[in-house]
């Protein structure tokens, strides 16, 4: 009976601190908004998406912030994958740069910049 007991206070020991590890360092996804010179983005429009689809549709945003003074924003939390961006402030937005994260890796805080532009008016 000792040793069953034992046993199980070892299992609820590893469990609590597996579950407490999660909870202290958590998948976090900042990003940094920047215009095509450069300069920092403060209160940009950032959502997040989890997949292609969702991302073209504009539909079923995973989060999504406002960027701070120095043009970031966090989102925390976050499962370890792959997430779509749609960056925007007035006319300029990320379509024509990257738009992807790579996987995210468990428990950091994953960094990623993300350049905002506006559309080119053809000249005549």
């Amino acid at each position: 009976m000792k040793k069953i007991f034992l046993s199980f206070a070892l299992i609820l020991g590893i469990y609590s601190i597996n579950t407490a590890d999660a909870q202290l360092f958590p998948t976090n996804l900042e990003i940094t908004v920047l215009d095509d010179k450069g300069n920092v983005q403060s209160d940009a429009i950032v959502k997040i998406y989890g997949s292609e689809e969702d991302y073209k549709n504009d539909e079923n945003v995973v989060d999504l912030g406002k960027t701070n003074a120095k043009g970031e924003v966090k989102f925390k939390k976050l499962d370890e994958k792959v997430y779509f961006i749609r960056a925007e402030k007035g006319e300029m937005d990320n379509e024509l740069s990257a738009n992807k994260t790579g996987k995210l890796e468990p428990k950091k805080n994953n960094m990623v910049n993300v350049i905002i532009e506006g559309l080119a008016i053809p000249k005549n």
